[in-house]
């Protein structure tokens, strides 16, 4: 059998360089794919945490809302019982709280004591420009 020709070869060479250039490719371009994919799924988990903190966020604002109304009814219970006549220390062993206890659910629901009840505090002001509105409507009425 005669030897190839070194042109043959060369043929020969190049193409199993070619099979081998397009294997790496291939290998290459399922890398590649396989990489996008995991960062799909990596901002998809991004998301789905940043969904849930903002409904997590949601639901403790609505429970904190919900808590506030709760001890402001309850402090209005306190402020009912003391409309009654019944002193602040029957009424604070009665329900079994310490004076600052009494106190603090007294404020929640807007009064500390029957005389206040009626009175209502002046805004405070924000800017010194309300500051002087404030001043001038106080002195008016007066």
């Amino acid at each position: 059998m005669a030897a190839q020709r070194k042109s043959a070869q060369q043929v020969a060479a190049r193409e199993k360089a070619r099979a081998k250039a397009q294997e790496l490719t291939e290998g290459h371009e399922r890398l590649i794919d396989l990489a996008a994919e995991f960062f799909e799924q990596e901002q998809q988990a991004e998301q789905i945490r940043a969904e849930a903190q903002e409904r997590a966020d949601a639901i403790l604002a609505k429970a904190e809302q919900d808590a506030e109304a709760a001890a402001k009814e309850a402090g209005a219970k306190v402020q009912q019982m003391l409309d009654t006549g019944e002193r602040r220390a029957a009424v604070a062993a009665r329900l079994g709280l310490s004076t600052a206890q009494m106190k603090r659910a007294l404020d929640g629901a807007g009064t500390s004591s029957p005389a206040e009840a009626g009175r209502t505090e002046p805004a405070l002001a924000a800017t010194a420009d309300d500051v002087a509105e404030q001043v001038a409507a106080e002195t008016k009425a007066a």
